[in-house]
């Protein structure tokens, strides 16, 4: 007589690779709740252990729960018990669970699990019970024979976690085992969130034995474009993705929206240009899902108006967030901000409820995604290169390197030395290569002063690249300076590869910011700001062991890291232009421009500001004696208030 199994829903968490939960899910079955039959017993993978995870899992199913009784843990110390006697009466204890709800738990000398791995990256099931059936409140159909080989029914409320094992093990001896040696997890079934995507469910008479559901197989690449919540369906390429659950509003939220504090004047107005952003926020970490977003945004199209207008709103979004100095408590509070739109809100609301953001989640389980940003990490390759790429059939970098031959020059650079310049650098490392510049360029032309700018001038503890701005109060020393000091590092061998040079500014004779198409155009664009630049990889050419070495082997090695180097020169009389261009977050400096043109008809560049009507210079710098007062000025001209750089951090 064959072996018959109850209803078995197969949790999907920490089953990483595909085909292993394919071969897994065909074997033991995945069963769908129907009308005729509720499912009460859960399979997970050995590593899912965590009260909190599982109570997540099964929320995500639409099967909310309060533990009763929890694991191995709680197992073990009923044979303790029984081997000391009589357990003693269980006192009740109430604690919160992972939602906020009481957790009434009835043996107090178990300790709860706690969660040690983070939970929003781990896979997890989008295929799960009809919203239309009944709470999971029936015990299993068993024959009477199948409580006679020790598997119990249990009460009506009750679902039970097992481990995978119980199944494998079951099979083995040819019985149902008992459960308590392979429970994880026991909890009482409790009203929650329901699931909202579409099933297939097929009941089962009570005495045939179970139909195997296989899982769905993974199926070819679609447009990313179907993830967005509210376009259409969602899909998959490794794994299945998560569905959003359904948000309602409850008590606490009304409470909390009543103690909404004052919007600060501040954020009042649309641009980031006029407020203080500082480096840490008490919104980091809902700022660092919308990042997410933003990202897969720019990788999916950047082309299409609709994505182009979508990374721009979740920029300003993400400025006006990391504005606000009150840690956000509800949506209402959250759509007050200047750039927020609805989606942004929809975002808060699942992430505040459920801890995580189902896109997000798609994202980080798209393998397109995942390749398109390794590719896009590479220097000069943009986001339609980089989907290129991918259609191609490249999937890493070794695929691109197989390919070397085909790339730009500095894209060949940049994959020589992709985990290279991946690498963060101290302020200290920062600091010590803007003093080489500086050194190196006073030795050309005495008189040469200087800034770091960037993340550097913003506050950050580290960064990923060097922006080094170069003036000198003559007009002659910084013309075509940027092909002379490129051969002096590059003698020096501090300059190892040139990425890309710029020669903009010297070659219309340093006026500030070209009116109308009157510079003469080079065979590329000049990229954000139209000074004179060159981006380098750097290396610093000095070891402990340097001189040991080449006596030993004239052909050593530099076993020095390779960095990314920005060297920016600017003249005089609009380094404070230059200054705030290459110091400023993006949100900061393209709101900075937005500002001058809607309000003041001015055009800001850092070379300079005209004046859009007539194209006349307009000169903010004028009397100032230092670099810093220059700066000052140029907001004092442009009727901002000082903004520290370190508070400059939209971004």
């Amino acid at each position: 007589m064959a072996l018959e199994f109850p209803p078995i829903y197969l949790l999907k968490a920490h089953f990483k690779d595909l085909s292993e939960l394919n071969a897994l899910g065909k074997k033991i079955g995945v069963v769908f709740n129907t009308k005729e039959e509720a499912v009460n017993l859960f399979l997970a993978h050995e590593k899912l252990k965590s009260k909190v995870r599982i109570e997540l899992e099964l929320r995500q199913i639409g099967v909310a729960t309060e533990a009763v009784v929890s694991g191995p843990e709680f197992n073990h110390g009923k044979k303790e018990q029984a081997q000391k006697g009589p357990p003693p009466r269980k006192r009740r204890k109430v604690e919160k669970n992972s939602d906020g709800r009481d957790l009434i738990v009835l043996d107090s000398s178990t300790e709860s699990e706690t969660d040690s791995e983070t939970e929003r990256n781990s896979p997890r099931s989008s295929r799960t019970a009809s919203p239309s059936s009944p709470p999971l409140s029936r015990k299993f159909p068993l024959k009477s024979d199948t409580k006679s080989d020790g598997f119990p029914a249990w009460d009506k409320d009750i679902i039970k976690v097992l481990r995978v094992a119980w199944y494998d093990d079951s099979v083995k001896a040819g019985q149902l085992l008992p459960t308590k040696e392979y429970l994880v997890y026991e909890g009482r079934v409790v009203s929650g969130p329901k699931p909202t995507w579409p099933i297939h469910s097929k009941p089962h008479e009570p005495h045939e034995p179970l139909k195997r559901l296989p899982l769905p197989e993974v199926t070819g690449a679609k447009p990313y474009d179907k993830y967005r919540t509210g376009r259409s369906k969602p899909h998959s390429t490794r794994g299945r993705t998560r569905t959003p659950p359904l948000l309602h509003e409850n008590t606490s939220d009304r409470e909390e929206e009543s103690q909404i504090p004052d919007l600060p004047d501040d954020l009042k107005q649309p641009y980031s240009c006029k407020r203080e952003t500082p480096l840490h926020t008490p919104n980091h970490d809902f700022i660092a899902q919308l990042k997410v977003i933003k990202e897969a945004r720019l990788l999916t199209d950047a082309e299409e108006n609709s994505s182009e207008w979508s990374v721009r709103a979740y920029t300003g979004a993400i400025s006006s967030i990391a504005a606000y100095p009150f840690s956000l408590a509800s949506a209402r509070e959250l759509s007050r901000l200047p750039g927020v739109g609805l989606s942004t809100v929809e975002y808060f609301k699942e992430w505040k409820r459920y801890g995580y953001i189902t896109e997000v989640e798609n994202i980080r389980k798209d393998e397109r995604i995942t390749v398109w940003r390794s590719f896009y990490g590479i220097f000069d390759v943009g986001a339609k290169t980089a989907r290129d790429w991918y259609n191609k059939g490249w999937r890493d970098l070794d695929d691109v390197a197989q390919a070397f031959g085909s790339l730009s020059r500095s894209q060949q650079i940049g994959l020589k030395f992709y985990e290279e310049f991946e690498e963060r650098m101290s302020r200290d490392e920062v600091e010590k290569i803007g003093a080489v510049v500086l050194r190196e360029a006073n030795r050309i032309e005495p008189g040469f002063e200087m800034v770091i700018c960037g993340g550097y001038r913003r506050g950050k503890p580290d960064m990923g690249d060097v922006d080094v701005v170069l003036t000198h109060r003559d007009e002659n020393a910084t013309s075509h300076f940027i092909d002379r000091i490129r051969k002096r590092l590059d003698e020096t061998g501090h300059i190892t590869h040139s990425l890309r040079q710029h020669n903009t500014n010297s070659n219309r004779g340093q006026d500030p910011l070209a009116w109308k198409g009157n510079a003469k155009r080079e065979g590329r664009k000049a990229g954000f700001d139209t000074l004179d630049k060159i981006f380098v990889a750097w290396q610093d050419p000095e070891w402990p062991s340097k001189a040991e070495d080449l006596k030993r082997n004239p052909q050593a090695k530099n076993p020095n890291i390779h960095r990314r180097v920005d060297i920016i020169v600017t003249p005089w009389k609009t380094a404070g232009c230059a200054i705030i261009g290459w110091s400023g977050g993006n949100m900061f400096e393209r709101d900075l421009r937005l500002y001058c043109k809607q309000e003041l008809g001015y055009k800001f560049d850092s070379s300079g500001v005209r004046r859009v009507d007539n194209g006349i210079w307009v000169d903010l710098e004028a009397g100032a004696d230092t670099l810093l007062e220059k700066e000052k000025k140029v907001f004092k001209g442009l009727g901002l208030k000082w903004i520290e750089p370190t508070l400059r951090c939209t971004d």
